[in-house]
């Protein structure tokens, strides 16, 4: 594209971001202050519209951007906007709180991209397949349900709900939790959570199955904040699939987790993807935005889900800016 083209595609796209509507040639020159008769804005919109850039809509002479338009903006054209003092405060504020844990952490950046950015904040957990424990306390709930409590070794905690096929005491459960943790302090090799489902099954106290079907320890955990923000829609097709997705995690980890599994996407660099191309029904109108990070042995990603008409050039600043403060705190708490 010559420099004229690029600055009409950007204001074509300007508009729909901030008003949801198409565009013409006229309101281009008046508004945007583009430097060019009408009619050379009318002819370069048609050049923009042959290359599937922008499309006419049905009800008027006006463009919208397409889908390509978009792409070849955010990837070439996108100026990365800094967020506000204010916005800054805010994260400053949520991350000099007192957080011990580190999916604490996470919770908490969740809810601050939703809160910021008024669409979903996502963040997903780095799964630890073969990260070592650090600590773990079973907790009697009564005679047949304890709680157990795994410490990493970079202090992630793992959480499950154990039923116990015999009942057993306070004081018993006591006696196990000195046992494992003398193992696992004295074991000349790291001690990962299959070590842990091993111990467990040989004590023939717990039942393997509900170990497994309950909770996947080794897989990261999902925090997903706002979901309520991504369903305005007339469309009541679209609602139904929409809630479908957003309600079931598991189908939500699965998407994020490819993300991380692709090399290309590299630690602390700031990505877009358009839902469209995920080819999963729900998502063709929203978008992207992610972080992917390291900790430990292992990746996690961060970021926002929103509607395509999102006002990307902040949106991507406040990505990059959350996602290199949460990678501060991780060093710290390693």
């Amino acid at each position: 594209m010559n420099e004229r083209e690029q600055l009409i595609l950007k204001a074509v796209i300007k508009h729909y971001l901030d008003f949801g509507e198409s565009v013409g040639s006229r309101t281009l020159e008046k508004k945007y202050n583009i430097g060019v008769s009408s009619a050379t804005i009318r002819n370069t919109m048609a050049d923009l519209e042959d290359k599937g850039l922008i499309v006419k809509t049905h009800t008027s002479s006006g463009r919208i951007p397409t889908s390509e338009g978009y792409r070849l903006y955010v990837e070439e054209l996108l100026k990365i906007r800094d967020i506000s003092q204010e916005e800054k405060a805010k994260v400053f504020e949520t991350y000099n709180k007192k957080i011990n844990q580190i999916d604490a952490i996470f919770e908490e950046t969740s809810r601050l991209l939703s809160k910021i950015s008024q669409y979903a904040g996502v963040v997903l957990e780095p799964s630890i397949r073969q990260e070592s424990i650090r600590k773990v306390q079973f907790v009697h709930i009564n005679d047949t349900n304890v709680l157990a409590v795994v410490v990493m070794d970079t202090f992630l905690t793992k959480s499950l709900n154990i039923y116990l096929e015999n009942p057993v005491s306070e004081k018993e459960i006591d006696k196990i939790n000195n046992f494992l943790n003398e193992k696992i302090k004295n074991s000349n090799s790291i001690f990962t959570l299959s070590d842990l489902k091993e111990f467990l099954t040989d004590l023939d106290l717990f039942i393997p199955e509900e170990l497994e079907e309950e909770h996947n320890l080794n897989e990261g955990k999902l925090f997903f904040e706002g979901s309520s923000n991504l369903f305005e829609s007339n469309d009541i097709v679209k609602v139904v699939s929409r809630a479908k997705l957003f309600n079931s995690p598991n189908d939500l980890k699965n998407i994020f987790s490819q993300f991380i599994q692709m090399d290309k996407y590299k630690d602390g660099e700031v990505n877009v993807i358009f839902g469209e191309d995920l080819g999963i029904a729900g998502l063709e109108d929203f978008s992207f935005v992610f972080s992917v990070y390291t900790f430990g042995d292992a990746k996690g990603m961060m970021g926002v889900i929103g509607p395509k008409r999102m006002e990307y050039s902040k949106t991507v600043g406040l990505v990059e800016y959350v996602s290199e403060e949460v990678q501060h705190l991780l060093k710290k708490n390693k």
